[in-house]
Parts: C-alpha cells; structure tokens; sequence
C-alpha cells in the first residue's frame, strides 16, 4: 500500500486538521500526565516545599548535596541494587525458558500460553494479597506444605534475610509470562532456514540453542534486560502491599523511600530530588545500553 505524503499544511488542510484532532487528546493526556509531574518534580527539587503549611522555601542544590550523604537514601539504592541482581537475571532466565518450552509446535501448547500469561494479566494488587496470605508465617499455606517435610515455618515476609527474595518471587511468578512473550517474538524471526541447514550438518539441540538461537537474539536480550532493569528499579505495589519497606528496611527499595519521604515525612522536595536521581540513573542506563548495542553492531 502506497503511503500518503502531506504536501503542505495549506494544501492539505483538512488532513492536517484532522492530524490535530485525533493527536490532541493523547498529546494533552501526555502533557498533564507526564511532562507536568516531571517538569514539577523539577522544580520542586530546588525547594524545602511544605505542603500542609503551603510554603516553599528556595534552597538551591541542597537537596542533592543531602540525598548523597544520606545513608537512608544510598541504603535504600543498595537494598534496589540488591532487588535487581535478584530479579533480572532470574526473570530473564524464567521468559527464555518458557519460550523455548512452547516455541515448537505441541498440542499443549495453547494450554501452556494460557497457563503462563494468566499471571500477566492478573492484577497486581490481587496476586502479591494471595502469596501474601499464602506466606503467612503460622497460617499460611507454604508453611503448611513444608511442615509435611518437616521442615520448621519460615518467616518469608516477616524474616529481613527472605523478605526481599519473597518479594522477588512474587514479581518475577508475575512478569515471566510477559518476557515470554518478548523472547517468543525474536524466536519467530529467525528463519527456519537455518536451523535446516544445521539439521543437515548434524547440528545437536544445544549446538543449534547456543550458535543460533541465543547469537540472533541478541537485540531481543538486550531489550528485556533494559526494561526488566527499569522494572525493578521502580519496584513499589508488591512492597507497599506486604512488607511498607521492612522489616527492619531490608525491603525499603529507592521508590517506597522516596514514598516516604513525600508522604510521610511530608518532605516533597526532597522526594522530587530523589526522583529526579532516580531518572537520571535508569537514563544512564539505557544510553549505556544504547551505546554497548551501536558497538556490538
């Protein structure tokens, strides 16, 4: 199909006008949604903002000199720090597998998908209640299931040495299914071609999983990755849901900190200084990502 190609605003003016009619509801919803928070945060970032006495006062960078000498904050960017080793590389591992496991053709294979993207599309709220519930220290149903084996209770929310990874379970049982689907788009682009010139060259399963597969889907790595990283760096419902950043902090990630602090400790500034940081790095990282992938190119 032949695209169509604008002439010029005077020529066209009823499909210019009609661009803008259509654009401007999302473009708005954009504006109000995401550009004001951001450029607010902004601005508030070079404030000491009050908001039940309705005062701000300027207080220049501030604000920044305290987030980095703040051993809540830099302790909160390590417990994120921590959350993300442990999501990442899991949940990424969990996607690739599953979508090797319903790649080919098997008549359970509808059965699976449905299986494994009934996560996808659950809520989160409802999903973190149940395991919540399912990980009661004395009433819950995992602790049932491994006094069976003798195996004493365990505290998984309520323990600062499991909370964390029982956070990283509940969300990487979530997500999988969605990084699933992103790895079972780059495998349907390779073409069968080459794994029928391997079959032919007497190529094992894992000879063609390790020299085929995994080199060609090198881009879709790298974009789950990107966004899996984000993902875990604003890691908030789950948390704020189970634990409120406990116990004893092991679960206070950057974000529910800087929930805090606006909401709690009513120190809007600071939080937007916090957030800006937080943008800032997850920026890095994807120009960092960019880069490493325009060299490997």
């Amino acid at each position: 199909m032949a695209r169509y190609r604008l002439r010029s605003i005077r020529k066209d003016r009823d499909i210019a006008l009609a661009l803008l009619v259509y654009g401007l509801p999302g473009l708005l919803l954009m504006a109000i949604f995401q550009l004001m928070p951001i450029i607010t945060a902004f601005f508030y970032s070079f404030f000491n903002v009050n908001l039940m006495r309705g005062t701000m006062k300027f207080i220049g960078l501030r604000n920044f000199i305290d987030a980095f000498t703040d051993p809540e904050f830099l302790n909160s960017m390590w417990v994120t720090f921590k959350y993300f080793v442990m999501r990442v590389p899991l949940q990424m591992l969990c996607g690739f597998l599953l979508a090797l496991m319903i790649f080919r053709d098997h008549s359970w294979n509808p059965i699976m998908r449905t299986i494994i993207l009934v996560p996808v599309v659950s809520s989160m709220v409802a999903v973190t209640s149940i395991f919540s519930l399912m990980m009661h220290p004395t009433n819950g149903l995992l602790n049932a299931l491994l006094g069976m084996f003798g195996i004493p209770p365990q505290g998984f929310l309520t323990d600062p040495g499991q909370a964390l990874w029982a956070i990283d379970f509940i969300t990487v049982w979530k997500n999988s299914g969605q990084t699933m689907l992103f790895f079972l788009a780059g495998m349907m682009t390779i073409s069968q071609d080459i794994y029928e010139a391997a079959d032919i060259d007497g190529a094992s399963p894992l000879q063609k999983l390790f020299r085929i597969t995994i080199p060609l889907l090198k881009a879709t790595f790298a974009f789950v990755f990107l966004t899996t990283t984000i993902h875990a760096f604003q890691v908030f419902g789950p948390i704020l849901l189970t634990t409120g950043g406990g116990p004893s902090g092991a679960t206070k990630v950057v974000v529910m900190y800087i929930y805090d602090n606006a909401f709690t400790y009513n120190q809007v500034g600071y939080a937007s200084t916090l957030s800006i940081l937080l943008a800032m790095l997850l920026i890095m990282i994807s120009l960092i990502q960019r880069k490493v992938k325009g060299g490997e190119e």
